[in-house]
């Protein structure tokens, strides 16, 4: 903490949720790193987005043309998104049964149960939000 006082906390981005605080902690503790981008040899790399459509899912692996993911990044979704699910909103995002078979897998009883279509996450605006937005009366 003393160094945060100091003035360490100028380069925390207090808007990015946990992410700079966990890449503060990395670096102040000298824990080795590794850029997956970079390291990992042709034959071995993987896309990881959410928002990739072609990944395919088989027995809660996913799978980036044959070649298994080595991590599922859920770029764009809230970290608010997963809170919500877990306390049992039936939201849909990008590859929410994956998240939710790995974040109860040891605790399987705990895991929602869902009733109905799930909603979006992230809904597009409605028509009157559209409409609103084009003459200029939306916030």
């Amino acid at each position: 903490m003393g160094k945060l006082r100091e003035g360490e906390s100028e380069i925390l981005y207090i808007w990015a949720a946990d992410q700079p605080i966990l890449n503060y902690m990395v670096m102040r503790l000298n824990l080795k790193v590794d850029n997956l981008a970079i390291s990992l040899s042709p034959n071995e790399k993987t896309g990881n987005s959410v928002t990739s459509k072609h990944f395919e899912e088989q027995d809660h692996i996913v799978y980036d043309r044959g070649k298994r993911l080595t991590y599922l990044h859920y770029i764009g979704v809230s970290s608010k998104a997963f809170t919500r699910v877990c306390e049992g909103e039936n939201l849909d995002f990008p590859y929410r049964e994956i998240f939710l078979h790995y974040r109860y897998l040891h605790e399987p009883e705990k895991k929602p149960k869902f009733i109905g279509k799930p909603k979006p996450y992230n809904p597009p605006p409605s028509l009157i939000d559209k409409i609103f937005k084009k003459i200029g009366l939306s916030s």
